[in-house]
């Protein structure tokens, strides 16, 4: 089995691509071919995404001074320290992906709404011995978009849910693999809890007040715009959303629907997403943010100790809780106190028209089950 090989020419634009065009991300010169086995054996080449256009597994090979365990946002690092690109058919990835052995009891997911303390979570288990971290992985995302487009049958999708979780996984971790999603990543969860029954899941929150601020001040920076430009910009915003998010994809097309409302509609789904999975039985432990901030050591100590691997020695981990675990990125706290994008009263309103309307969210500080209390 043989990967193609490529050099990467230029990178056209700032950011990665989540549908996960690697033309998009990377102008590429095809440089060779290389034996399949040379990805499993090399640490520093990793699963960067999935094409399903032209239905190949990409793969990108860093620095070796590069430690993505630390990447508070996996796909970015890759995407920046990229130095060449590998890809192989799906077909070889699945076939390859069975010779990487998992012991999901030391596997553990984090899932979120995001703006929660998430990050800060995969990097304290970053700083344990002999874990790794694996924070926002774009191929699970880009499984989500499948699965909600229906790109490919469902059992070809749950195989490729597999392959590509032994895939990120592939270097051996002696304490825990733990695997942080974005935030769309809980509609996989159903799948991975099947294909891996016996992992740790972890479930992060926040009070949708709040959140939506936060949301709003990280992805809407309020600059100014024409009419047609805001109506391209909302139209490329919720065509993105809605293959990621299902509520947002069954609204109705002919109702308007603002930044604030799709995030509005996020965070439903994510919170509904939880409560789905805790009645079919899938254990998760629901840290709220505010544990955080009132009890950032304990809240470390249970969420370790849950999971079963807090080490003996804390340092590491208490001195991570005082820095920012998005620093140097566009979510770093510095970067955000240069927008100064305020919630206005119809987004707020906004928000809890969709929680009156809810089945059974009707509060912004609705608590999920299984919550820690500190």
């Amino acid at each position: 089995m043989i990967a193609t090989t490529f050099e990467i020419l230029d990178r056209p634009n700032n950011s990665p691509s989540l549908v996960a065009d690697i033309r998009k991300d990377f102008r590429l010169g095809e440089i060779g071919q290389l034996p399949v086995e040379k990805i499993l054996e090399n640490p520093h080449i990793t699963l960067y995404g999935l094409d399903f256009e032209n239905r190949w597994a990409v793969f990108v090979e860093i620095p070796a001074d590069i430690d993505l365990s630390q990447a508070p946002f996996y796909f970015n690092t890759q995407f920046e320290k990229a130095k060449r690109v590998l890809t192989i058919p799906f077909e070889t990835m699945i076939q390859v992906a069975k010779s990487v052995t998992i012991d999901d009891n030391r596997l553990i997911f984090i899932y979120s709404v995001g703006r929660c303390g998430s990050t800060l979570a995969s990097q304290i288990f970053a700083q344990i011995p002999r874990a790794i971290n694996i924070s926002e992985p774009y191929a699970l995302s880009q499984l989500v978009i499948a699965r909600n487009t229906r790109k490919a049958n469902e059992d070809e999708l749950v195989t490729l849910c597999e392959a590509v979780i032994r895939l990120l996984c592939k270097t051996e971790a002696d304490t825990a693999w733990l695997v942080k999603g974005q935030s769309f990543v809980i509609e996989l969860g159903d799948w991975l809890h099947n294909i891996y029954p016996h992992t740790k899941n972890l479930f992060l929150y926040r009070h949708a007040e709040t959140w939506l601020q936060s949301g709003l001040r990280a992805y809407s920076h309020g600059v100014e715009e024409t009419d047609e430009e805001y109506r391209a910009r909302e139209k490329g915003r919720r065509e993105l959303l809605g293959s990621l998010v299902p509520a947002i994809a069954q609204y109705d097309a002919e109702l308007p629907l603002s930044h604030a409302g799709m995030l509005s509609l996020m965070w439903l789904t994510v919170m509904e997403r939880y409560v789905q999975y805790y009645n079919m039985g899938i254990e998760m432990l629901a840290i709220r943010y505010t544990n955080w901030l009132s009890a950032p050591r304990k809240t470390a100590d249970a969420m370790l100790e849950y999971c079963g691997c807090k080490p003996t020695e804390m340092t590491a981990i208490y001195e991570t809780l005082n820095r920012d675990s998005q620093a140097d990125s566009n979510l770093s706290r510095e970067a955000l106190q240069q927008h100064n994008r305020v919630m206005d009263e119809l987004e707020l309103e906004k928000l809890h028209l969709f929680l009156e309307k809810h089945a059974f969210i009707h509060e912004a500080d609705f608590e999920v089950p299984n919550t820690l209390k500190i």
